[in-house]
């Protein structure tokens, strides 16, 4: 390389002390000659021709109001002078440690590391390295000639915070600790670091510089000549020098791969590197089906990521995943349309006493998305949704082989197991006014119902009069999907529900300002119902009602386009009821529509059910199978001042062509109370559609041959 002559002059003018302190001064400010000979320390004379000089080589120009200030030609070439002063500065550092195998780009850039201290006190250093992970709020990056086993404990305390580690290890110097010669305290420390996916670790064939960093300390130091870290280098809070360590960081990550821990006289297997997790806000997390790994490892993932990708099978043994912030967590692939990802519960005993779930999202004004996760065994709730601005459950595969031997123990009333519960968590405050979103999910609480349905008791249990014992735990009650308690916008849509003995889809004590959609959904039931709360429904594919547990009137409801079978004895189609309590606030729905709905029960009770309700609209549904009554608007006696009565509901355009009343049985003649089965002197009356006393200015329109029992008063009929 040849040079110029204005180079070597360059280099001349620099040279001097006293020139340098002039651009030093100038760099900060522009003053004129007298402020630059009192700040620097020389005379006038003196001052005028170090500028004049400093003027000739272009690197300080005078201004129009006679002032002077550095070129940016002068700011570059200070810049430089600066790094070989660092150099200069570091001479005996630079004589002994080895720079030549760290990337060009980033040994040009040394000089980023001029503001830097220097520290040669070995223990001064390494208490500045532990330093560099106490004070760490977000990440710690460390490049390290070995496993970091004398900062375990600093380490998992970071993790505690919430702290993001990512270390690289040499592949040549990977060994698996020695847990026998490990105090307790540091092999609890290190099954802390197995269990979350704060920490990651790569290897790399050679480690060229030694480096510990956080987003606001970084400490570092380069091999001696023989290759050793001798713990002698460099300490700084400059942004250029934490600058320089990220991005150098970064280009050894992005070529390491996958840590994997083996014996000393063992190469590491080769694996194809991943890139999954490189967004800050992204994490990946492996099931290891361990519980004491895999439930910390969720946790921690959902605590300190945005987004969480969960891969392969994760036991999580008896404990609860909370979000408490907005998160998206997601499992990779599907086969045969089924997710890959596997998470499971178990370990619990039973009957249970107090509530289970498996996840839990509760946190001021969040927005949480679940999809595509395979659940296969849990206790109690599944997925719990109780407060937040929005939720999102998409994609989904929630599965039981059977829901006995689990759920809250509610004596009598059985025990309770629920997939995906959506609504607040308290009686006096609603949640989710963002809205939520139930969609193309798959539950399923049978997926052994061929062993006769869970109820096998000599035959019993396929007469009408049979009911198991649920104190006995004979059978569960078991919910698909639960809305209660919600405030704004519901979407539940093309899910497929089976073998749910209680409620496919239950919606109730939802506020007035909720708009819940039940749209296109597929719910069948191939069990033998729960008759939950004494009930004479085996079980509801849908069941509508306000005013359940709580006094509140609810908001507009609409079920459409869901398709319900049940093959069963005594399981009726969709419900809407008023209210089930009788306080001040209880009232009934601000609107429900019932339209376009395929129905079919094999052996059924009713297909659809208005009770206590009104201004329901039930229009264009297909009703077919075999049942008691295709029809049944209800209402019973005022109590506290409550209005239950069912009012002004429509009943129009709905295809009972196919649909066969069964006649009269013991079951039906011995059950002729006015509510249950109509009728006089124990002869029951089952009819297509049926209304009771307490039913008033409702319209029915039938086709012709149709049979109606109309006990109410100012019916409208309408035969086409």
């Amino acid at each position: 390389m040849s040079f110029a002559d204005n180079f070597y002059d360059l280099l001349f003018e620099i040279s001097s002390e006293d020139r340098h302190k002039l651009l030093l001064y100038l760099h900060g400010e522009s003053a004129n000659l007298t402020n630059i000979s009192r700040n620097i320390g020389l005379n006038l004379p003196e001052t005028r021709r170090h500028v004049t000089r400093l003027i000739e080589v272009d690197l300080i120009e005078r201004n129009p109001n006679s002032s002077y200030s550095i070129t940016n030609f002068g700011k570059i070439i200070l810049e430089q002078i600066d790094e070989i002063a660092f150099f200069a500065n570091h001479k005996d550092y630079f004589q002994s440690h080895n720079v030549d195998s760290i990337p060009r780009e980033f040994k040009k850039r040394l000089g980023e590391l001029s503001n830097s201290e220097y520290e040669n006190n070995i223990l001064n250093y390494i208490r500045k390295m532990e330093t560099v992970i106490k004070e760490a709020e977000e990440e710690v990056w460390l490049l390290v000639d070995q496993f970091p086993l004398n900062h375990l404990t600093l380490i998992v305390e970071a993790i505690e915070r919430g702290v993001r580690i990512k270390i690289i290890e040499p592949i040549n110097r990977l060994i698996n600790p020695d847990l026998e010669a490990m105090a307790p305290e540091e092999t609890l420390a290190l099954d802390r670091m197995k269990t979350t996916p704060l920490l990651e670790q790569k290897m790399l064939e050679e480690i060229n510089v030694f480096m510990c960093l956080s987003e606001k300390n970084c400490v570092l130091d380069f091999p001696t000549l023989e290759g050793k870290n001798d713990y002698i280098g460099f300490v700084s809070k400059d942004e250029k020098a934490l600058k320089w360590g990220r991005d150098l960081f970064q280009y050894y990550w992005e070529r390491s791969e996958p840590r994997t821990l083996i014996t000393p006289s063992l190469m590491a297997e080769r694996t194809r590197p991943v890139s999954a997790a490189e967004k800050s806000n992204q994490i990946v997390v492996v099931g290891r089906e361990r519980p004491e790994y895999d439930a910390q490892a969720i946790q921690d993932a959902v605590d300190n990521y945005d987004e969480i990708i969960l891969k392969g099978r994760f036991n999580i043994g008896t404990s609860t995943i909370t979000m408490k912030r907005s998160v998206h967590v997601r499992g990779e692939g599907r086969t045969n349309d089924i997710p890959d990802t596997k998470v499971y519960k178990k370990g619990w005993n039973f009957p249970f006493l107090s509530q289970e779930f498996l996840l839990i999202v509760g946190g001021d004004k969040i927005d949480v998305t679940i999809e595509n996760i395979h659940i296969e065994n849990f206790n109690g709730t599944c997925i719990s949704n109780r407060h937040g601005n929005s939720v999102t459950i998409r994609k989904n595969r929630i599965t039981l082989e059977s829901g006995l031997g689990r759920g809250l123990s509610f004596g009598n009333w059985g025990d309770h197991v629920v997939g995906i519960t959506s609504g607040g968590e308290s009686m006096d405050k609603g949640s989710f006014p963002g809205g939520i979103l139930i969609e193309d999910n798959y539950l399923d609480f049978g997926v052994s119902f061929a062993r006769g349905g869970f109820i096998s008791n000599k035959g019993f249990e396929n007469s009408p009069d049979y009911r198991p014992d649920l104190q006995k735990h004979e059978a569960a009650v078991c919910v698909g999907i639960l809305l209660n308690r919600n405030l704004g916008n519901v979407v539940v849509r093309n899910n497929v529900i089976r073998n749910m003995n209680s409620r496919g889809i239950l919606v109730a004590d939802n506020w007035a300002s909720s708009d819940i959609s039940i749209i296109k959904n597929t719910i069948i039931s191939e069990v033998f119902g729960a008759y939950p709360y004494n009930s004479p429904m085996a079980g509801l594919g849908i069941f509508i009602q306000n005013a359940w547990t709580e006094p509140r009137s609810g908001g507009r409801v609409e079920v459409a386009d869901n398709k319900i079978v049940c093959t069963k004895v005594n399981y009726s189609g969709i419900a809407v009821h008023g209210p089930a309590m009788y306080q001040d606030g209880a009232g009934k729905l601000e609107e429900c529509i019932v339209r376009d709905n395929e129905i079919e029960l094999e052996d059924g009770y009713i297909g659809v059910q208005i009770r206590k309700s009104d201004s329901t609209i039930v229009k264009n549904n297909k009703v077919s199978g075999r049942v008691y009554y295709g029809l049944q608007i209800s209402g019973s006696k005022n109590r506290g001042g409550i209005d239950l009565t069912s009012h002004g509901n429509i009943f129009k355009e709905n295809d009972l062509e196919k649909l066969v009343i069964k006649e009269p049985d013991d079951y039906s003649d011995g059950n002729v109370n006015g509510y249950t089965f109509t009728g006089e002197e124990g002869k029951s009356r089952p009819a297509h559609v049926w209304l009771n006393p307490y039913a008033s200015h409702n319209v029915i329109q039938l086709e012709a041959g149709q049979t109606i029992i109309d006990e109410g008063k100012n019916t409208q009929t309408k035969r086409l």
